[in-house]
């Protein structure tokens, strides 16, 4: 017997001279894809190794399963949004909750337009329910409504802005901030343009700030 083709048999679906972390990358890329599209009980390992250009083996080698693979996709996205806020500008730091909330919705929309996925992700995570929903909720989700709120609870505060449902604010701020890139091919399609050209998306950004704003204004 071949040595050599009997070690390149010894990991099932990893091909030899594989790049671990590219490959892993793009599964990951696939499966948000295709969880953000079907959702988790529709998506299938075989649709997603289809879309990544892998084996099915390969995920499983390095993912198991479809719930760690949805664990892993939703930690590779949430982790581009932890990245993204955290290197907000200094403005987002100085003792100015406006201008908190002005950088903070700016942030939103920019990475709205790079991470398009998002909101789809959580749409279909919440209509599947369950513990994948409570996955993203308790983790990501949760810390981040708290995080984002502070500026604009402190403006209350102060009493530079209405005192409004904040649970309403949030919902409006996000999902404006979301929305335009979720259904991107609807907006392309009705108006001729792409949302996530950055020009577009910092005009969209200011557009959205200046309508909040008023609408919180006393």
């Amino acid at each position: 017997m071949n040595m050599d083709n009997t070690k390149k048999r010894s990991t099932p679906g990893r091909p030899v001279n594989a790049n671990p972390e590219q490959q892993s990358e793009r599964i990951l890329c696939a499966a948000l894809a295709s969880f953000s599209s079907h959702g988790f009980t529709a998506t299938s390992l075989r649709t997603i190794a289809v879309e990544a250009g892998v084996t099915h083996g390969l995920i499983r080698h390095y993912f198991s399963n479809k719930e760690n693979l949805f664990h892993a996709a939703a930690d590779y996205l949430f982790g581009q949004v932890s990245e993204a806020l955290a290197s907000r500008p200094p403005a987002a730091q100085q003792d100015d909750p406006i201008q908190q909330m002005i950088v903070q919705i700016k942030a939103y929309v920019q990475l709205s337009a790079r991470l398009p996925h998002l909101a789809g992700f959580l749409m279909q995570a919440g209509l599947d329910g369950g513990e994948h929903f409570d996955y993203v909720i308790e983790k990501y989700v949760r810390p981040l409504y708290e995080i984002s709120l502070k500026p604009y609870r402190e403006a209350v505060k102060r009493k530079l802005v209405k005192d409004m449902d904040s649970d309403f604010v949030f919902m409006i701020a996000t999902h404006a901030a979301t929305a335009p890139f979720a259904h991107q091919a609807t907006r392309k399609s009705i108006s001729g343009r792409d949302i996530r050209d950055p020009k577009l998306a910092d005009a969209y950004a200011d557009t959205l700030i200046r309508v909040l704003l008023e609408g919180l204004k006393l």
